[in-house]
């Protein structure tokens, strides 16, 4: 066999496994998300794109085009309810490999989202996620959609760090008449894990308490920040970490129902 025969027969058997490993590519649908709660149909829309669009940035499947869906579902009189089954007919009408459901809810200020990833051919549900968190509806992707993604993408193992509160600076005075007497509190997800001891007197008190967090994947750190009371602990505003990383985070406060800065907590991510 001479060399150009040689070259032409890898080429060949390139060319070939690229064909089949683009055959055997998987393919989702990104159904359309329920809405709850004072959330309204456009909103939940909204969050259905959102998703879409993450899922285009960090997965490797191939998603079918929601005007796609609407389309074969439409033709095919399809009602579409957020059961699991309903979602598996859904995918084998759409002849996808995968479909995402979930749902969005706010109750107050909290947002709660909602994601499951179906296997179509065996109707199980491959993964779930669900996380809340106390935001403003512009931080929904950033905060809730993009971390809930790549949790239910992931394949890693779950895994731990400790968490130091350093300290806070900045804190508003919620008393007229003194400082304020702080603590923070320490939430992983939907779990609480603990708070700091009250720093009395002080609108720049210093911590430095560590937290273990054990069995982690990816959930929202939430810390929630008080000025003690004899009367009942009054909240100043809310710290929302994404994810683990060592830096100064702004508290968000409500007042007269308008959300601001009410200072800042440092954190240490070891």
């Amino acid at each position: 066999m001479n060399p150009t025969q040689k070259l032409f027969i890898t080429i060949f058997v390139l060319s070939y496994s690229f064909i089949q490993l683009i055959g055997q590519s998987r393919t989702a649908a990104i159904l359309p998300f329920e809405s709850g709660g004072e959330i309204d149909s456009t909103t939940a829309s909204a969050v259905t794109e959102f998703v879409q669009y993450a899922f285009s940035q960090h997965s490797t499947y191939k998603i079918l085009e929601r005007n796609q869906i609407q389309k074969i579902l439409g033709e095919q009189s399809f009602q579409l309810t957020v059961a699991a089954t309903s979602a598996v007919e859904a995918g084998k009408l759409l002849a996808v490999d995968r479909v995402v459901i979930g749902s969005i809810n706010k109750l107050g200020k909290e947002f709660t989202l909602v994601m499951n990833l179906v296997d179509v051919k065996t109707g199980e549900v491959l993964k779930s996620e669900k996380k809340s968190a106390q935001i403003s509806i512009e931080d929904v992707d950033n905060v809730l959609i993009d971390p809930m993604v790549e949790l239910l993408l992931s394949v890693k193992q779950r895994s731990g760090f400790t968490l130091i509160i350093k300290k806070a600076t900045g804190l508003d005075r919620m008393d007229i008449l003194s400082n304020t007497d702080a603590w923070v509190g320490v939430s992983v997800g939907n779990k609480f894990i603990g708070r700091t001891e009250k720093i009395q007197d002080n609108n720049s008190p210093e911590f430095n308490e560590p937290f273990a967090i054990s069995d982690y994947a990816g959930e929202i750190i939430l810390l929630t920040v008080y000025d003690h009371d004899v009367q009942g602990d009054k909240l100043i505003g809310l710290v929302t970490i994404p994810e683990p990383r060592t830096g100064k985070y702004p508290i968000i406060g409500n007042t007269d129902g308008q959300d601001r800065n009410r200072g800042q907590v440092e954190i240490v991510i070891e």
